[in-house]
């Protein structure tokens, strides 16, 4: 009988470079020491993998980003959405300057059919004698969720028929084990069965030994059609681990154990990864810690649902847009603020993109139709709420699609006229028609404010120096949505 080989697989998703400490995370020190006490107990046998959104950082340019993943010991990284949020140049360059392979098999681009340059279907690397075949795939997605000048080079192949390629031909070239490295959601299920992309794509491709997710909050670890099934990493609080049992005279694995370990505080912290941390942290330092407002109460962001930290949000965009009405995505918020002194760093910890703020006139019936779209069963999205601002919207859930719609009304209870104009501010994302709104957004004309989302946060804050939002409520709803998959 032939000594089983034991393979283990680290894969992180969504870390995006939460190098500093916080109340939120555990900081690059004790994140990668995590990693070495894991990678130590098999050196020779041990894979650290990346599941992607990574290069786009509001603190660290791409290359500071890239040159740490290297040095925390990154073997392989598929591209996650955020890795196209700055445009082609921005991901070339940082592709280009990792030292360990990127992989993404379903993004082309659009001229050339050609990959992502310098990235690769798949790779095969070796751990104790055993070949590892790892594909690299990217949520289809990926188009609704990026501002739509950065996606344009670009477009988004079949997952399903590029695996069915690509899972023999690393079979072919090699691979004893194969891994599915992706920036796929996931779901579960009252039941305890997966839902979702990543649900979707494995049951309908060749057998593979390891899934890996991400993309939206949540720990997972699982075996799912004889798949060990993972997900985990947000800000490096987590750390999803496959184990392997391979059998090298069967030429296969013959036991999978995963689990998700949580990154607590590390005692004996690397010298190492702490000065790493503190040399790309130090400089910003003094501006994270500036004070901004005094918040007099605990706000929480909920994905689909009214908050009065969404709403204070959407209040900063219209008044820093002079407009009369704001809307914004609540998927590129989450988090919350505790009571007392809100620092830079707090807000950061909220709000996660700092895009510019576009301005547009819209009739009566497109503010309408723009809660109609957002409350589609089958539109885009994890979630289905919008944060917005100057109206009051009432909305019935059981009501067909299309209909959902009750009434819209200007602050002072005045219902919009359909064919007056409105002046309407919105995200630079969600202007190019981001989380599905094209449809609407590229019938308008847009203007770039040039003040970007921080610029009018910060200033709405300092302004008056207390965190606080009128209690009058914004959204009236009937029934709960029907495409409601908000992660919190």
């Amino acid at each position: 009988m032939s000594k089983l080989i034991p393979i283990d697989i680290l894969g992180h998703a969504d870390y995006s470079a939460r190098f500093k400490k916080s109340k939120d995370s555990p900081g690059l020190a004790v994140f990668a020491t995590e990693i070495d006490r894991i990678r130590e107990q098999n050196p020779n046998g041990t894979l650290l993998l990346d599941a992607g959104d990574q290069f786009c950082s509001r603190l660290w340019d791409g290359l500071s980003i890239v040159e740490t993943l290297s040095f925390i010991g990154t073997d392989a990284m598929t591209l996650g959405n955020h890795e196209f949020d700055r445009g082609q140049a921005f991901l070339e360059s940082c592709v280009a300057h990792a030292d360990f392979p990127v992989l993404c098999a379903n993004i082309v681009e659009k001229e050339t059919g050609e990959l992502v340059k310098g990235t690769k279907p798949w790779v095969i690397l070796e751990r104790s004698g055993v070949r590892i075949g790892i594909l690299g795939l990217t949520t289809e997605y990926t188009p609704f969720m990026v501002t739509a000048a950065s996606f344009a080079p670009y477009e988004v192949r079949s997952s399903v028929a590029l695996s069915k390629q690509y899972i023999p031909e690393m079979r072919k070239a090699g691979a004893q084990i194969v891994v599915v490295l992706s920036h796929f959601p996931f779901y579960v299920d009252d039941d305890g069965g997966l839902s979702g992309e990543l649900y979707d794509v494995l049951a309908n491709i060749p057998p593979v030994d390891v899934f890996i997710g991400g993309h939206i909050p949540g720990d997972y670890a699982g075996i799912c059609h004889n798949t060990a099934v993972v997900k985990g990493g947000f800000g490096g609080n987590s750390l999803p681990h496959v184990r392997l049992w391979f059998d090298p005279e069967k030429n296969e694995v013959v036991r999978k154990e995963c689990a998700v370990h949580r990154v607590t505080a590390v005692v004996n912290v690397k010298e190492d990864y702490r000065l790493c941390e503190e040399r790309l942290v130090a400089p910003l330092r003094e501006y994270l810690d500036e004070i901004l407002a005094i918040a007099e109460e605990e706000m929480t962001i909920h994905l689909a649902s009214e908050t009065k930290l969404g709403n204070l949000l959407a209040d900063s965009a219209r008044e820093g847009a002079g407009a009369q009405i704001a809307y914004l995505n609540a998927t590129s918020a989450g988090g919350g603020i505790q009571p007392g002194a809100v620092t830079v760093e707090d807000i950061l910890s909220v709000v996660g993109y700092n895009d510019y703020i576009f301005r547009t006139e819209m009739t009566g019936r497109q503010i309408w139709d723009l809660f109609e779209l957002v409350y589609e069963p089958e539109r885009f999205g994890n979630n289905a709420g919008l944060f917005f601002s100057g109206v009051i919207v009432s909305i019935d859930h059981t009501r067909p699609a299309g209909s959902k719609v009750l009434s819209v009304s200007l602050r002072d209870g005045t219902p919009i006229e359909m064919e007056q104009e409105y002046t309407v501010a919105t995200s630079e994302y969600m202007a190019s028609g981001g989380n599905d709104t094209s449809s609407l957004s590229k019938a308008l004309i847009w203007e770039n404010t040039q003040k970007r989302i921080y610029d009018a946060l910060f200033a709405y804050l300092r302004k008056d120096g207390t965190m606080r939002v009128s209690p009058e409520k914004r959204l009236y709803e009937n029934g709960t949505p029907e495409n409601n998959h908000a992660p919190f």
